[in-house]
Parts: C-alpha cells; structure tokens; sequence
C-alpha cells in the first residue's frame, strides 16, 4: 500500500510541506523525508511529503467518513521575535496572518480546512513549524545550515508526539 493510501487509513498523519526549491521552504519536506524512513516509526502513521499539495490533501481528508485521530502539518514561517533555526508549536488559530492569507503555492488557504477538520471533524491538530533563514523569491534550493539542524530534533519531537520514546 502506497503511503498516499495509507493517508486515508492512518490514526496519525504527518504531511511536511514546503518546496524545495525555495531555500528554507523545504523544510517539511526534508522532515517527512527523514521521518517516514525511521526505523521506529510506528505503523499507524502515514508520513507525507505534500510538498505544495497540502490543500488538496486537506480537503480530501475533510471529506474522509473517518478522519485521522491527530493530524501534524510541518512547515517553514517567517515571524517577528523568532530565530532562524528555531522550532515551535502553533494551533491553526495562531497561523501568522501573512501565512494565512498567502494563497500562492501551498500557503495556508489551508488554514481553514484545518479549522474544520479540528473543530468539525474531531481531529487534533499540531503545526511543527521552524523559523525560516531564507525564503528566497527566486528559485534557490537547499536549506540554510541553521533550518537543515533543526531536521532531526524536528523529527526527535514528531516521534515523541507519536509515542516514540527515546
């Protein structure tokens, strides 16, 4: 079963969005990359590089009769008082205002649907988010040194919020 198929059977999904040819943008990416081939990930998580598709992958799942029990979205922001490097958590109501009205590429017009999956649908939602270096407006691929350190503890703490234990 491919993981796309597992998306609509898995209790726990995690989709790491991002481009990858935008510099620090491939952040989610670069972790659903390193946590789908983890040796102790768990068997009812469906990792999922969405790359720029979030919103069509949200929406499917908010049309889903069974919807996942906890949903992770990993991604890069940019916002004031944060360092580059930097991980922390966000509900879908602290969605900074410039991510959220962003409707290029995958930049949360999602915020909604997870509004509905986490208030209609029952699903708990988590937003692992990095503080950006460089999201650059050109094509530029490559993380910057300080978002690539974050990849493992970002991994490190999805595994936890799963279950893993160290």
């Amino acid at each position: 079963m491919s993981e796309r198929d597992r998306l609509f059977s898995a209790s726990v999904v995690v989709f790491g969005c991002g481009n990858t040819l935008f510099g620090d943008d491939g952040f989610g990416p670069a972790v659903a990359e390193r946590l789908a081939a983890h040796p102790r990930l768990p068997a009812h998580v469906c990792v999922l590089d969405a790359g720029t598709a979030v919103s069509d992958l949200l929406f499917d799942m908010v049309l889903l009769k069974e919807k996942p029990k906890r949903l992770f979205i990993v991604d890069a922001v940019q916002v004031p008082g944060r360092d580059p490097g930097e991980l922390f958590w966000l509900s879908p109501h602290a969605v900074p205002s410039p991510k959220r009205a962003d409707f290029l590429m995958h930049q949360f017009p999602s915020a909604d649907l997870l509004h509905e999956l986490a208030e209609e649908g029952g699903v708990q939602v988590s937003i692992l988010a990095v503080q950006a270096a460089v999201l650059p407006d050109h094509v530029a691929p490559g993380l910057s040194a300080l978002v690539a350190g974050a990849v493992p503890q970002a991994v490190e703490l999805l595994l936890r919020r799963v279950g893993v234990e160290s």
